[in-house]
């Protein structure tokens, strides 16, 4: 996978928990068999393609580790209404600060 699409399937991913986790504050409960568990299954092999991604020295291992850990975490908690709305935010702005980072300046190694 090019790291361009790397970047318009981790956009379209955070654009999906976004609209998730607004459904979930709305009260919409998650059947985790059918809703949640194939979500993850599905788009936690995309959030390791972040691994993957090399910039400068910003970007660097640890830094691309935790944002992969942030994600994880988001692609769960999107599904809950009562997870902090601050906490929430502040996890997705760090997340979508570090993809817009890897497709501005990345490459796949």
């Amino acid at each position: 996978m090019s790291r361009i699409q790397i970047y318009g399937a981790l956009t379209s991913l955070l654009s999906e928990m976004d609209a998730r986790y607004k459904k979930a504050k709305e009260g919409y409960e998650f059947d985790f068999e059918t809703e949640i568990s194939p979500f993850l299954n599905t788009n936690k092999e995309l959030v390791y393609h972040i691994e993957e991604i090399e910039t400068d020295g910003r970007f660097d291992p640890v830094t691309r580790q935790k944002v992969v850990e942030e994600f994880l975490e988001l692609l769960m908690s999107c599904h809950a209404g009562r997870f902090s709305k601050k906490l929430y935010k502040e996890k997705f702005k760090f997340i979508n600060m570090w993809i817009q980072h890897a497709y501005r300046e990345g490459h796949i190694t």
